[in-house]
């Protein structure tokens, strides 16, 4: 990945960015960090490139054109026109699925502001993504700027080794990271939780979210608003089952898994709740990716071995005890199949917010895409 970063002062980022991880990652040719001087782009001959404010006020303000100038230059190298990032405090401030769209990207621009902000007119014509890192101000957007990059490198292939890489970040499902420990065992008469030693992987799961969640109502609990516990219904031949499991994992680090073959489950009511995310994968996603042998069951899931899909049993006889109360749902299958769904589960207090055909379990990269497109639209549900 190829960052541009526009700035007056480009030894501020090298500096900073030949270090630790950003550092190794620009070594072994993972990322790549180019500063580009604005000043280099003056029209003046003192290369000056801010001025007075119209309407008065203290400071002053970049001029357009250094700044068009610039962000042009890139657009010359690269041969198109990139995403660019102007960091401000006036947006939105930058989450973790915002830095994993802007990791989707092979070049990214960033635009550091200085005095008091740039010429209006030249960020609506350049500017694609306004950026905060926080409510205050800063001298200028450097600072912000190796945030970002530090952030959005973390997603790129080859920058974190084996041992420093997770599936999920800190953040990702909107809920603080568990408490970590290491050796010594007791330290400070302080043992380590007895659920960590215990060899019982789901169980650890499940203590690390009931974890994540009391340290997010302690210390964040505005972030619970966007927090959503993904309940992965299916049914269909055992591929459908996995496929579901395999976009969860890539949604949310915490999913549960229900087999709605069970003749059971389909007997039991299921009210779910406005912070649940339904993800109902029907038996047209069971075919696509790949090729799952026999054995595989649900068991894989996480959930009781699979019993065998009756197709007789129609949609609405199956999912009869499901209700929502205002959920957003997520319909994985065939044109057909969720089009059933979608006029089922409107009725029943669901939310259809993404249709994904079964064609994104074809390839990493795809489901990849898939799951960020469900994230970011989880996020502005409400």
């Amino acid at each position: 990945m190829n960052f541009y970063v526009l700035t007056l002062f480009p030894e501020m980022i090298q500096n900073a960015v030949g270090t630790s991880i950003t550092g190794r990652a620009i070594k072994n040719g993972s990322i790549r960090v180019d500063t580009v001087n604005i000043r280099d782009f003056s029209t003046r001959k003192t290369m000056r490139v801010d001025d007075y404010p119209y309407g008065g006020g203290a400071g002053m303000v970049m001029e357009p054109e250094p700044v068009f100038r610039a962000v042009k230059s890139v657009e010359a190298r690269i041969g198109q026109k990139p995403r660019v990032v102007y960091m401000t405090p006036q947006a939105r401030v930058l989450d973790q699925t915002k830095v994993e769209s802007l990791a989707q990207e092979k070049d990214l621009v960033i635009l550091c502001g200085h005095y008091e902000g740039i010429d209006e007119r030249v960020l609506q014509e350049t500017v694609t993504d306004y950026i905060s890192i926080g409510d205050y101000v800063l001298t200028g957007g450097e600072l912000g700027a190796l945030v970002l990059i530090d952030a959005v490198s973390r997603f790129v292939p080859g920058v974190l080794s084996n041992e420093e890489s997770s599936q999920f970040e800190s953040l990702q499902d909107n809920l603080l990271e568990y408490p970590q420990y290491t050796r010594p065992e007791v330290w400070h008469e302080q043992s380590v939780p007895p659920i960590l030693l215990s060899g019982d992987h789901l169980k650890i799961e499940e203590w690390r979210h009931e974890e994540s969640l009391k340290r997010t109502k302690e210390r964040r609990p505005d972030l619970l608003k966007n927090s959503y516990r993904v309940i992965c219904v299916s049914y269909g031949e055992p591929g459908a089952a996995e496929n579901g499991r395999l976009l969860t994992e890539s949604v949310s680090r915490y999913g549960e898994y229900m087999d709605y073959n069970r003749r059971k489950l389909q007997k039991t009511p299921l009210r779910m709740k406005p912070w649940n995310l339904l993800l109902l994968v029907m038996p047209g996603a069971g075919g696509v990716g790949k090729a799952f042998p026999a054995e595989i069951t649900s068991a894989s899931a996480g959930v009781k071995p699979a019993v065998r899909y009756d197709p007789s049993v129609s949609f609405a006889e199956r999912f009869r005890g499901l209700y929502g109360s205002e959920t957003p749902a997520v319909l994985v299958g065939s044109d057909d199949e969720i089009e059933e769904a979608s006029a089922f589960l409107k009725n029943r207090k669901f939310h259809v917010i993404a249709r994904i055909s079964p064609a994104v379990f074809g390839g990493d990269q795809l489901l990849r895409n898939a799951a960020l497109d469900i994230r970011e639209k989880v996020l502005h549900f409400h």
